[in-house]
């Protein structure tokens, strides 16, 4: 199994709206990937999904369950955790 490092930015335009995945010739465009197989292209893309689920999944369940703690200020105002 290859082992991957996920260090490139995708030039686009609108690259944060973007819906479609990242092509195999768009990662090639970047000197360390150029050699891939499409088949390490391939894992190199799922892991980045599965990734990106992840952190996404995680981010989403904080903002939802969103805690109150008391914080020690002078106002004594609750924040959100």
């Amino acid at each position: 199994m290859a082992q991957f490092t996920i260090n490139f930015t995708v030039k686009i335009k609108d690259q944060y709206n973007r819906t479609e995945d990242i092509t195999p010739d768009e990662v090639r465009q970047f000197e360390k990937y150029k050699n891939w197989t499409d088949e390490e292209i391939s894992g190199l893309i799922e892991t980045i999904k599965a990734y990106t689920r992840f952190i996404y999944n995680v981010c989403s369940k904080r903002q939802k369950d969103g805690k109150q703690i008391a914080l020690p200020i002078e106002t004594e105002k609750l924040k959100a955790a």
